[in-house]
């Protein structure tokens, strides 16, 4: 117990100790203070001590001493026992001084040196440091982040989150930085009316499913001026479901050589479905036709699955109602991140009316649900039409495209049936070919009726 009690003792005695003599941390400038001269900060010195402290005096070290700060302390010489007295810092903000942190590109006061305080309490010398630190105001900034992906459009904050992305999106970023230095120097303080020559402007994922295209510069950004950098952004159709990150950084040094930037962070939040038979492009062979015979449009459609399940029963229907079309392939079996093709034949009559024909592309899973669906273009011309810009390959046109799609949410619980338009059998060989054949049943029967009342009115 004895033991215990000296341990506590001495702690007690070596924190006395310690804090016999405070000092805080003096700050020069703020965020929005411009690099200058005969800039003053104030701090606190406290004697702990039952005792006064005098001949008090300061030195600077660390990179506080450098001249180009020009710093100086004044104030009391001699606090009495337990007491506090208030100095005063002095100095100037270099031009070169930073506005903001290199590592993180954050505005905050950064750290130039240490302060020392030495004073005589009885017969013994006391001292403490702290550290001095110095701000100067950034002047350049994001004025705005915009992010478009596929259909969605959306302005960016720090911090900001970018919801219900899917693998295989493509995304534009645009970066606007803003120069807010001022257009004049007119005191000639060279805090005003200056340039960025060069400008870095990257963004990083930590993702290695989002792909960044390279970092972009821009030169030559005068005070009081803004400007806009893109950058493409694509999603790999294979992402799993997760958050990414997008670090944004911005960052020069003026023409007096002071680091200004900033930086921010979004999210993006990528969700696969459990079902999703995506259609990736369609081939239309040719995507022109003319009226003048009767002709065959080759409809390939490339689709992939993009859900979170392997498929056994996708489904593909193709309907192009102006030609009375109405196909669907079945059972098509797909793993997930596999891709498939398949292909339609689609006949055009001979004086098909002129015009462009739309073709309708739909994806089902269980064959059924409907999961997806996009159009592509079919132009029907006219015999007396001229004739194509290159005449010798429009017979051969091919229409490659990626098919603008709308995602079909069925109601929870439920799959929806996708309304089946099937090919009309009345507008068939077929069915006029069995009109022939049963008019002339019906006749001869007709006619054996007939001769059976004859026969059994003369009976």
């Amino acid at each position: 117990m004895k033991r215990i009690a000296m341990f506590v003792l001495l702690i007690a005695l070596f924190a006395i100790g310690a804090s016999a003599v405070q000092i805080g941390s003096p700050t020069i400038g703020s965020d929005t203070r411009d690099r200058v001269s005969n800039v003053a900060a104030t701090f606190t010195v406290t004697n702990n001590n039952t005792a006064a402290m005098s001949g008090i005096s300061f030195t600077l070290s660390g990179g506080a001493e450098n001249t180009k700060y020009l710093l100086s302390v004044s104030g009391p010489t001699t606090l009495a026992a337990s007491t506090s007295g208030t100095y005063t810092i002095n100095g100037t903000i270099p031009l070169d001084h930073p506005g903001v942190d290199a590592t993180d590109l954050t505005e905050k006061a950064l750290k130039i040196g240490i302060v020392t305080v030495t004073g005589t309490v009885g017969s013994s010398t006391e001292s403490a440091g702290a550290d001095v630190m110095m701000q100067a105001v950034n002047q350049l900034k994001i004025k705005k982040a915009r992010i478009e992906c596929d259909t969605k459009s959306q302005s960016l904050d720090d911090g900001d989150r970018v919801k219900n992305l899917k693998p295989g999106n493509d995304c534009t970023l645009e970066i606007e930085v803003e120069n807010e230095f001022d257009d004049s120097d007119s005191n000639n303080l060279k805090i005003g009316d200056i340039a960025f020559d060069s400008l870095d402007i990257t963004v990083d994922s930590s993702e290695g499913d989002i792909d960044v295209d390279d970092d972009s510069d821009l030169d030559d950004l005068d005070a009081n001026d803004e400007d806009a950098v893109t950058f493409d952004i694509e999603i790999d159709d294979e992402a799993d479901d997760g958050t990414a990150t997008l670090d944004i950084r911005v960052s020069a040094r003026d023409e007096n050589g002071a680091l200004h930037g900033e930086a921010m962070d979004v999210k993006l939040e990528i969700e696969r479905l459990s079902h999703d038979v995506q259609i990736r492009n369609v081939d239309l062979t040719p995507s022109v036709v003319s009226n003048c015979e009767a002709s065959n449009v080759k409809l390939g459609v490339n689709i992939l699955n993009q859900g979170k399940r392997d498929e056994d029963e996708i489904s593909i229907e193709v309907s192009v109602a102006d030609l009375k079309f109405n196909k669907k392939i079945d059972n098509i079996e797909l793993d997930q991140d596999d891709s498939t093709s398949v292909s339609f034949d689609i006949p055009v009559a001979k004086d098909t009316k002129e015009g462009v024909v739309r073709v309708d592309i739909k994806s089902y899973f269980d064959t059924v649900a409907p999961s997806n669906s996009g159009s592509v273009e079919l132009t029907v011309s006219g015999c007396d039409e001229e004739p194509a810009a290159e005449p010798a390959m429009t017979d051969n046109k091919q229409s490659t495209v990626v098919v603008p799609q709308t995602q079909v949410t069925p109601q929870a619980g439920q799959a929806q049936a996708a309304p089946k338009k099937q090919t009309s059998f009345t507008s068939s060989k077929a069915y006029v070919a069995l009109l022939a054949v049963l008019s002339v049943l019906i006749a001869v029967a007709i006619v054996a009726l007939v001769v059976i009342m004859v026969r059994k009115k003369r009976d």
